[in-house]
């Protein structure tokens, strides 16, 4: 409807009984001297504003918020500002109105006459002959026509027609003044529902009438002629508000005469209002010159004051918005930029009446009296009350024992429960007003130091300590103290909880929960064990439990279902309290912040101090839930209340923009599909986000479709960089996520193309397929021709070439024949060297030869040989193996027959030392002394070499590396063997063989083996027999035939073998001893 002096003939005056209703309704919602704070954000240019003072406050269809200040005008995107001042190309540093035409462009008007325009972040001046003025530009305004309006203060208002030109000096500008029926002086502009442009001046608000090109008064009977108005609005009703010069603000009724008069006797911040808006809710903000700001709330009228009592900090407001989001955005006298977050936390502190800002406990008793406990004593507020006495305070002084309060409780009797750390348990008794002791608890409670406390259904009062937990009947006066030997998970007690059904929940440091039912106690199954720190049961019966570095815990009650981490959005993995609100959402107190988890949603909602909940850092265990459905929270910043009935959720998805585009380092214009050489290879983009409600809690996810697969992980950077890319076509996109989850769908883009060089195009392959389709083709008919030629050439020497391949293949034949025919004889001689078996068996009747040489002949062999009453026989593996081995081990037999035959030597250990010798000197080996003269001869040999006195049935044994083993009574007695091989003899440097002596027994088993057993690789994986598994193989067959358990350990050792190569020569011996 047409909102004018005409169809508001006998509006009625705001002193008329009519409205005395309305009055007496404003007095009642008025707010105790127990003030609480609200949440103000602060921007000033500590944070990078131009100036404090600020103007004008616009946010532009890109979602920036555009600043006009003393100092210039600053773009602001919630993080940061971007300035502009007379450098940058405007008029001038006072920018006093902001206004965004239809085309985007932003236009700026200047204390001292100046407009500026900025396009694409570039400013330039308006100088017209037309309209020339050193008055300041109070406002700009877009009509619905899109011409813009631009009053002064002292030269009138010009109507420009054509702002959309491109150059400046083309504008069609139409001047009004005082002598065309309007003013010299224009305070401010406003355009109607219906689209009428208003002008508030100095002599009255006047209205232009389109039609006639002429204005018109606009007077409304009810508003005071001897007011001057300094702000005029509309409201989404049509309603008119009228703010005055120290007369107040008026509200005149569309369609009706009623008009109502607010001043500060109605609550009203101030008489002198300087600016007014309406939220999205339809809210009235009214700012004052000296009094802060007043909501007048839509439906009951009622009102808020804001001022520095309550967290406003300046009480001169020069203007109002609100953002997309919500947010008020308040722009200040001295300040900077204010934005109020909404209503949904309030705080609690000193300044208010507290104590101290430390609060442990909160609660509402049973009378609506709140009880804070603190570092420094307990606060109690009584909502009912005014002034000083709404609050009382009580500490060491007046009651307490020790002011660190914990705890407080109220039981079925209407009596508190004070826990303290230190203190132990107090109860406030209502009868006398007194705080009473309780030796029969506090002797059971260790150093008086309180971890939980709980009151049950039945009355019965629990307390946690560092030393298991008491348990108190009120109603009886009777208790025990219960510890791990009861049934507890442990007794370093960290929380405790009473659920619907009455089941106790105890949380033990470091081991987990416990469950208490009558006299059952339960600890509940889990895999890793944790402190508990809360405990909150939800509506379905789930248990969810709060700890300290393992983040939050669901549970059946039974066992642990699922888990939530920093990684699913907690804020911190230290939980310190929890609490469920009315619509079965979890409340998580963290020390980094509050987290409220949505279940049926499943997502996770962050509380900080953006938002408005300063406090951070929650307390352990500090919450309560009053009667209205508001959450309390203690922190060390005092107490906070999320009041539900003023909930924000964020659901509008971000704007979010490429702000700029780098090559190479290099800034360069955003052309979208522009085209890039080859050489332009590394390539940056910035972007942001505008979410004013939280802009730290912004995540992005991009990736750039040419390069990247998939998006890349979300994250709060806000850059990225590519290099090197090869050529291709690519579109980078880049999507935000607000503080409440919500991300844009349509992601912001930007294409572009590298082009490949000149050797990388279509057209340079097809040239050189041609050009090498050429070179082949002449190259193949050249080749052909030569090969024809050549191979006449070949077939010549080929012919000549092959019959002398063919007589070198038969002489080399005969040479292998020959060398073959050679070794074969070795094998004869060594073989005819070896003892025969009957020997061993004549000499040892018990006996096995395991010999399994690998290659034709062998470096290992076996002697025996009988000497007066001794039974002498060896076990020798000389160096290497085939021929080689094969003559070494002919020296070794000969010197051990010369060694004992001729030189009568028994002993194991002398004939030993005797060989070293004889070796050294048959391969002449010298020390290092004579190497200078003689020639290192690197050859000696392992051994194992037994004596067997058959008549005083003893053994005697020595070995240069090889050990022996004896088996006796299934138990396998291995003797060391030296270890320095045969053939290491230096003079006076050599170390004697040790010999051992061994006292037999009937049925005693000896084995000797050279390496080539233990060192044969083989079995799954194909790794070496060793000494282990052939200790366990002999004990395996001990009770055996000795010639039985020589087949075993053939068949064992070819088994482990399977398909692969003999490494090295295999020599066993064995023997048993009967008497």
């Amino acid at each position: 409807m047409i909102f004018s002096i005409y169809n508001l003939p006998h509006i009625i005056r705001a002193k008329y009984s009519k409205y005395y209703l309305a009055l007496l309704l404003l007095l009642t919602f008025s707010f105790s001297a127990f003030s609480q704070n609200y949440y103000f954000d602060n921007y000033n240019v500590q944070q990078g504003l131009a100036q404090s003072n600020i103007y004008a406050i616009l946010q532009d269809q890109d979602g920036y918020i555009w600043l006009g200040t003393a100092g210039g005008a600053s773009r602001f995107d919630g993080l940061n500002f971007i300035n502009y001042t007379t450098d940058d190309g405007l008029a001038d540093n006072g920018v006093k109105s902001i206004v965004q035409a239809q085309d985007g462009r932003i236009w700026l008007g200047h204390i001292g006459g100046g407009i500026s325009r900025v396009e694409n972040g570039v400013a330039t001046v308006w100088t017209s002959d037309s309209f020339a003025s050193d008055d300041d530009i109070t406002a700009i305004l877009e009509d619905a026509d899109g011409h813009l309006w631009i009053s002064t203060y002292g030269n009138g208002a010009m109507l420009v027609e054509n702002p959309e030109v491109d150059s400046l000096n083309e504008l069609n500008v139409t001047q009004y003044r005082g002598q065309e029926g309007l003013s010299d002086r224009i305070f401010s502009m406003m355009m109607s529902n219906d689209n009428e442009v208003y002008f508030v001046t100095d002599v009255g608000i006047k209205k232009y009438n389109k039609e006639k090109d002429e204005f018109e008064f606009f007077r409304v009977e009810g508003v005071p002629a001897y007011f001057q108005i300094t702000a005029l609005f509309q409201d989404k009703n049509d309603n008119f508000w009228f703010g005055t010069y120290n007369g107040g603000l008026f509200k005149a009724f569309a369609g009706s005469e009623k008009v109502i008069m607010y001043d500060v006797k109605d609550g009203l911040a101030d008489n002198w209002v300087s600016c007014l808006n309406e939220d999205k809710d339809g809210n009235i903000w009214v700012g004052t010159w000296g009094g802060g700001i007043s909501k007048i709330y839509k439906g009951n009228g009622s009102m808020l004051t804001f001022d520095p009592s309550n967290g406003l900090k300046d009480k001169k407001i020069r203007c109002l918005l609100e953002d997309r989001e919500g947010n008020i955005l308040i722009g200040t006298n001295e300040n900077g930029l204010l934005i109020f977050k909404g209503e949904q936390f309030v705080s609690f502190s000193e300044t208010n009446g507290l104590i101290d800002d430390q609060i442990w406990s909160i609660i509402e008793d049973s009378q609506g009296l709140f009880w804070f406990g603190t570092n420094e004593g307990i606060t109690t507020f009584d909502p009912k009350a005014e002034g000083e006495e709404s609050y009382t305070n009580y500490n060491n002084l007046n009651g307490l024992l020790d002011n660190h309060i914990r705890f407080i409780k109220e039981d079925k009797n209407h009596n508190l429960w004070i826990a303290s750390w230190g203190g132990g348990i107090l109860k406030y008794n209502r009868t006398t007003a007194k705080f009473d002791y309780f030796p029969r608890i506090n002797n059971n409670i260790y150093n008086g130091l309180v971890t939980a406390l709980e009151i049950d259904h039945e009355n019965n009062l629990w307390i946690g300590t560092l030393d298991g937990l008491v348990y108190y009947e009120i109603d009886k006066g009777v208790g025990v103290r219960l510890s791990q030997t009861d049934g507890l998970a442990g007794n370093d007690i960290s929380a405790l909880y009473c659920d619907s059904k009455g089941v106790m929940w105890v949380g033990a440091r470091g081991v987990g929960v416990t469950s208490i039912t009558d006299t059952t106690f339960k600890i509940m199954e889990m895999e890793k064990h944790f402190t508990p720190t809360a405990f909150i049961e939800d509506k379905e019966g789930k248990l969810w439990i709060g700890t300290e570095g393992q983040g939050l815990v669901v549970s059946d009650k039974t066992e642990i279902l699922k888990s939530y981490k920093s990684k699913e959005g907690l804020l911190s993995d230290f939980i310190t309290l929890l609490n469920i609100d009315d619509q079965n959402n979890i409340w998580i107190g963290t020390n980094k912040g509050l987290n409220k988890f949505a279940q049926e949603e499943n997502q996770f909602y962050r509380y900080t101090s953006k938002i408005g909940f300063t406090g951070i850092e929650v307390k352990n265990q500090a919450t309560f839930k009053d009667d209205d459905g508001n959450l309390w929270f203690g922190t060390i910043k005092g107490a906070f209340k999320y009041q539900a009935e003023h909930a924000r959720q964020n659901n509008l998805e971000p704007l979010t923009h490429i702000t700029s585009f780098k090559v190479n380092l290099e800034p360069r214009e955003m052309v979208d599909g522009m085209k890039l050489n080859y050489k332009e290879k590394e390539i940056s983009f910035q972007f942001n986000s505008i979410c004013l409600s939280d802009p730290t809690s912004i995540k992005y996810k991009y990736r750039l479709v040419g390069a990247d697969q998939n998006w890349r992980p979300a994250n709060k950077q806000t850059f990225v960089n590519y290099s090197p890319l090869p050529p291709n076509s690519y579109v980078f996109e880049v999507k935000a996520m607000n503080n409440d989850g919500v991300w844009n769908e349509e992601p912001a883009s930007f294409s572009f193309k590298i082009l490949p060089p000149f050797w990388q195009t279509w057209w340079f392959y097809l040239l050189c397929a041609i050009v090498a389709y050429g070179a082949i083709y002449f190259y193949i008919k050249i080749r052909e021709r030569n090969l024809l030629k050549e191979k006449r050439v070949l077939e010549e020497k080929v012919e000549e070439r092959t019959k002398e391949v063919v007589e070198k293949s038969e002489e080399l034949e005969q040479k292998n024949n020959d060398i073959l025919d050679s070794i074969r004889y070795a094998k004869v001689i060594q073989t005819a060297i070896l003892p025969p078996d009957n020997l061993f068996q004549k000499l040892l009747p018990e006996s096995f030869v395991l010999f399994k040489p690998k290659d034709i002949v062998s470096g290992d062999f076996y002697w025996i040989y009988t000497k007066e009453e001794k039974v002498l026989f060896a076990a020798s593996d000389c160096t290497g193996h085939g021929v080689p081995g094969a003559f070494v081990s002919m020296v070794g037999y000969n010197l051990l027959d010369k060694i004992v035959g001729e030189y009568g030597i028994t002993e194991p250990a002398a004939i030993l030392d005797r060989l070293n010798f004889e070796v050294a000197q048959t391969f002449r080996q010298k020390g290092e002394e004579e190497e200078e003269i003689g020639t290192k001869v690197k050859d000696g040999m392992d051994i194992a070499l037994v004596a067997f006195d058959t008549k005083t049935r003893t053994l005697e044994y020595a070995g240069a590396f090889n050990p022996l083993y004896l088996l006796r009574d299934d138990e396998i007695i291995e003797y060391k063997a030296n270890r320095s091989p045969i053939g290491s003899f230096k003079a006076g440097e050599q170390e004697k063989f040790v010999n051992h002596k061994i006292e037999l027994k009937d049925g005693d088993c000896i084995y000797m083996f050279t390496d080539g057993f233990v060192d044969q690789f083989g079995g799954p994986r194909g790794k070496k027999f060793m000494a282990k598994r052939l200790r366990n193989t002999l004990v395996s067959i001990g009770l055996h035939p000795m010639a039985k358990q020589g087949e075993e350990l053939q068949e064992s050792i070819e088994d482990w073998m399977g398909d692969l190569e003999q490494v090295d020569d295999i020599l066993g011996v064995g023997a048993r001893f009967k008497f």
